[in-house]
């Protein structure tokens, strides 16, 4: 995926008030299938998968033994026995062998289907209009983390109502050799609408102001789900638990050492990851991400903070480093939700 196409903001706009289309086939697709599959992976994420119904997307963090986050992805239960897991682009190789060694003692298979998928992410207002056109079929019948699988340009395809924009939207899992079909189509259905394609750019900024993470900055081996404030996909209850439970668990049970948290700044210049945050003059914590938000007009970012400055954050004398140079910040919610 190219940075930009044109303009970055124009492409993030885009994707607010009407549509723009992502050509996300780097991600990794990961088929897990097999008379264990649900149980396998109820026990290999943090989240309950077999439990929920057949055409729903789940999201999970995946976890190692100490809690640390191997990887976030969603999965799509297709039936009780398939399952769909769609992984970060640089963590496929990572994922497969990790889940390929711990389903040994399960009845399942793991199939590393990457090189097969093509996926393009249609998101904003307009991308439901835009897409059921595409494809012939009406898709409002699908709600928010579920999916669709139909035949379209004579060729399978998972229409799932899902993305990482905070906006409406699909992600279109198509056989490679139906992707040109589909982006024609998109494009053909998205000229009235004004839909445009949009880079990395645009994805980055878009996923910031809806305060979604992004795996190696907001969850990694230090960053657990606990501190990055996904408790709610942690589930406790699992009667066999999951990898990386017990960890958690006393995580949760004693105080994270530190919070995320979203900020914006009172300034042009942009906090970038690994840039310090400051209270009153004292380092407490670091930016994970940072960049600027066109909807806000202003640079905003979320960081890492320590557990016991966390009450202290929507007091005064809030700041990141720049360059040497202090910029003063206020902590809230993400800027799409103020």
């Amino acid at each position: 995926m190219p940075i930009a196409y044109g303009s970055s903001v124009e492409e993030h706009m885009s994707a607010r008030k009407a549509a723009a289309i992502f050509d996300v086939s780097h991600m990794g697709e990961i088929q897990v299938l097999g008379r264990d599959a649900g149980l396998f992976l109820d026990y290999a994420l943090t989240n309950w998968i077999s439990t929920v119904d057949v055409g729903q997307a789940v999201y999970s963090p995946m976890c190692d033994e100490t809690g640390g986050v191997i990887d976030d992805l969603i999965a799509y239960k297709r039936s009780k026995d398939d399952y769909l897991l769609c992984v970060n682009a640089s963590n496929v190789e990572t994922d497969f062998d990790y889940l390929k060694n711990l389903a040994t003692s399960f009845a399942c298979e793991v199939v590393d289907l990457s090189q097969k998928y093509g996926q393009l992410a249609v998101q904003g207002p307009d991308a439901l209009a835009i897409v059921s056109q595409s494809a012939g079929v009406d898709l409002s019948v699908i709600g928010k983390m579920h999916f669709m699988e139909v035949d379209v340009f004579d060729s399978p395809v998972l229409l799932a109502r899902s993305g990482y924009t905070g906006e409406d939207g699909f992600e279109i899992y198509c056989r490679s050799e139906a992707l040109n079909s589909w982006a024609d189509a998109l494009v053909a259905s998205g000229e009235s609408y004004g839909l445009r394609w949009a880079g990395l750019a645009a994805r980055d900024s878009l996923r910031l102001e809806a305060g979604l993470p992004l795996h190696g900055h907001e969850l990694s081996a230090q960053i657990t789900p606990i501190q990055a404030g996904l408790g709610w996909s942690v589930k406790w209850d699992k009667p066999r638990g999951f990898v990386g439970c017990e960890a958690l668990l006393a995580e949760k049970e004693d105080g994270p050492a530190g919070r995320l948290g979203h900020y914006v700044v009172e300034d042009r210049r942009i906090p970038r990851e690994g840039d310090a945050i400051m209270f009153e003059d004292i380092a407490v914590g670091r930016v994970t991400s940072g960049g600027y938000s066109p909807l806000l007009g202003k640079p905003i970012g979320t960081a890492w903070f320590q557990s016991e400055y966390w009450a202290q954050r929507m007091n005064q004398g809030w700041g990141a480093k720049v360059r040497g140079r202090s910029v003063s910040i206020s902590i809230g919610k993400p800027a799409l939700r103020r």
